[in-house]
């Protein structure tokens, strides 16, 4: 796949707009959340402490939780000693407090609130030092290879470390694998014991596209944000790192946002299992065999150029059974005003067998005078 996204990157890099600018955040990265195409980064493979951005690996891990029924929103856990003593952002639970997991992942995602996290991560897995375990093992298995985590929190500790772009990856695999709870990430406000704490995400406010993810602050970390937005069939993720102070990073998300929106389209060209061609099969129980990708395939291109692009089916003749499903019999060959963006692989979308032997001598003779 490296070698199909450079024809793309090469494709970009001759297109007449420049990087976005005027970007302050000490890391940062846009990237398209339904291919995972990077847009425009900056350092964005600095280690750099994450603040409460941190806790959406928490929020990844108990998500998990929830849906192998391990956890349930509904049920209701009781505040330990330990989680009211924690420093950093709190919703001031006390020790004893009954609150239920729904609240608790609320108050970690709106507020940041350590007491709510560490009261949930306890719960599920009797101490934060088993927890973040998970949570490093989930950072490898999606491919963070820039995160440490020493703490579910977020809160200063040496070590505690990740980058724009492994955030970028991870707020993508918040949206991918749970849509189902996007609206956690989304919301403005959460009153708890009489009283309304706002989230922090000003972009929630400023901009109606945009819903989520998170935002964070330490005086090590400055002020990050992970933000994502949905316009239309569009949708993007842009995180910044080691900003100045909260209007710097709610402007620099934002102009990451709207630079990906303006001058990319993401295109969905194939669905899974939908055959882009039917290709002749010989020596086969079927003539035919159906050919395309396994998964929705979508493209990335500049703003506006998707009507031009050109596709050709590349066959790899002739095709012989047995085939099995997934494989590769052809490739895509895309181009856009004549230029090459790259040869994506076609594989057989189910399996044919080998015909009886009047079918096999049959097409050995075709085989054999060209077909």
């Amino acid at each position: 796949m490296k070698i199909l996204w450079l024809g793309l990157a090469l494709l970009f890099s001759a297109s007449a707009w420049a990087a976005p600018a005027g970007i302050m955040a000490r890391a940062w990265v846009v990237i398209d959340q339904t291919s995972g195409r990077e847009l425009a980064a900056y350092q964005a493979d600095l280690p750099l402490a994450p603040a409460s951005l941190t806790q959406l690996m928490t929020a990844y891990v108990l998500l998990g939780d929830i849906r192998k029924n391990k956890l349930s929103l509904g049920e209701t856990l009781t505040v330990p000693e330990a989680a009211t003593e924690t420093d950093g952002a709190r919703v001031f639970l006390k020790t004893g407090d009954q609150v239920s997991v729904d609240t608790l992942l609320q108050a970690m995602l709106v507020q940041s609130a350590s007491d709510a996290t560490l009261t949930l991560v306890t719960a599920t897995d009797g101490s934060e030092a088993a927890f973040v375990g998970r949570m490093n093992r989930e950072a490898k298995r999606l491919g963070m290879t820039k995160s440490r985590f020493m703490n579910a929190t977020g809160l200063t500790e040496p070590g505690h470390e990740s980058s724009a772009r492994d955030l970028a990856l991870l707020s993508r695999a918040l949206l991918r694998d749970f849509p189902e709870r996007q609206d956690f990430f989304a919301q403005k406000e959460l009153a708890v014991k009489g009283v309304t704490y706002y989230n922090g995400n000003r972009l929630l406010w400023r901009d109606s596209t945009v819903n989520g993810l998170k935002v964070g602050r330490t005086a090590q970390a400055g002020y990050c944000m992970a933000a994502s937005a949905q316009r239309g069939d569009q949708q993007r993720i842009a995180v910044v790192l080691g900003g100045r102070n909260d209007a710097q990073r709610t402007q620099d998300a934002l102009r990451l946002l709207n630079y990906g929106f303006e001058n990319f389209d993401s295109v969905r060209l194939y669905r899974a299992q939908q055959p882009v061609k039917v290709a002749p099969l010989y020596r086969g129980a079927r003539a035919t065999v159906g050919m395309g990708f396994a998964q929705d395939f979508h493209l990335l291109v500049p703003r506006g150029s998707a009507s031009r692009v050109k596709a050709e089916v590349i066959t790899q003749q002739p095709i012989v059974a047995p085939v099995r499903r997934g494989q590769r019999i052809g490739a895509l060959r895309l181009t856009l005003d004549g230029k090459p963006i790259g040869d994506y692989p076609l594989v057989a979308l189910h399996d044919v067998a080998v015909a009886g032997i009047f079918g096999r001598g049959w097409d050995s003779i075709r085989l054999f005078f060209g077909r």
